[in-house]
């Protein structure tokens, strides 16, 4: 049996389960710790290593921190943090299936792909994502 190939249409339908993710940075981050489920670190060296600016970095660690797939130290007086994968949250086997996804390089691009169609469909008002030609058209800077 052909396992059944990963629609943008179906990775919609798994990012609207998961529910938090809406920037490509998120799904960096989610990627970066799930590699490196326990790391101590500055922010801005976590920027460095993911390729995007602090301020989306930031942005996007306190929304895997609300949604409650990070947590991350409360010592404020040493610049590194350590960070942790929560991997028994309620969304576990959806996100499980979603790092499967993204783990490779057209799957990252594909999911990236989705999320910048619904960043655009949400602020031009919705509509229906375009399908995806190929991988290659959807490298960008953090490919």
């Amino acid at each position: 049996m052909m396992p059944t190939r990963m629609t943008p249409r179906r990775i919609g339908d798994l990012l609207d389960r998961i529910g938090c993710l809406k920037h490509p940075c998120d799904l960096d981050l989610l990627l970066f710790f799930d590699r490196h489920p326990r790391a101590f670190l500055i922010r801005e060296r976590l920027a460095e290593y993911v390729g995007y600016d602090l301020t989306q970095v930031e942005h996007s660690l306190e929304t895997l921190i609300t949604a409650g797939l990070l947590r991350r130290s409360q010592d404020s007086t040493h610049p590194a943090q350590l960070y942790v994968l929560t991997r028994g949250s309620t969304l576990g086997g959806w996100l499980a299936s979603l790092l499967r996804i993204a783990a490779t390089r057209e799957g990252r691009l594909t999911v990236i792909h989705v999320l910048k169609q619904r960043q655009s469909s949400r602020r031009s008002g919705g509509g229906e994502p375009e399908p995806v030609a190929t991988a290659r058209a959807l490298e960008g800077p953090h490919a």
